[in-house]
């Protein structure tokens, strides 16, 4: 039986072109299409917590993080959005980021680690500083905010 951090794993391994599903070492994980990087679902054994997955930054295992799989959902569904609608107005960016946050819900059993709402200025604010910063210099900053 799959835990939650293993359906976190597949959910984002389905995130095509960004992710794609990759078998390493007998293990089910999720590769990144930009950069190598490998997420892992932790064992499930009894003393650990199922939705922490270990992040191989750029596919190097000695470049281990441990996480709570909901923020690399998260991260990984914003950068999925991001891609579909680069020249897309911000409601439909707010529109496809609430899908995909309800059907993350559906198929882990889980929430992404952040509320969409009807009233949010946030991804108008996202949308202005991506183009004043630029997309990484906003990506890097939301990481460091959330301990990544």
């Amino acid at each position: 039986m799959e835990g939650l951090s293993h359906r976190i794993v597949n959910f984002i391994g389905g995130l095509l072109p960004l992710y794609i599903h990759d078998e390493v070492h007998g293990v089910w994980c999720a590769r990144s299409l930009v950069d190598g990087t490998l997420i892992f679902p932790m064992g499930e054994a009894e003393d650990q917590d199922e939705e922490l997955v270990a992040v191989h930054w750029q596919g190097e295992p000695s470049r281990r993080t441990i996480v709570q799989g909901v923020f690399m959902a998260s991260i990984a569904v914003a950068r999925y959005v991001e891609l579909h609608n680069v020249a897309e107005r911000a409601k439909d960016t707010k529109d496809e980021m609430a899908h995909l946050a309800h059907h993350f819900e559906i198929k882990t059993g889980a929430s992404l680690s952040f509320d969409i709402q009807d009233d949010s200025e946030l991804f108008p604010l996202v949308g202005r500083a991506v183009s004043r910063l630029g997309q990484e210099a906003v990506i890097e900053i939301i990481k460091k905010s959330i301990g990544l």
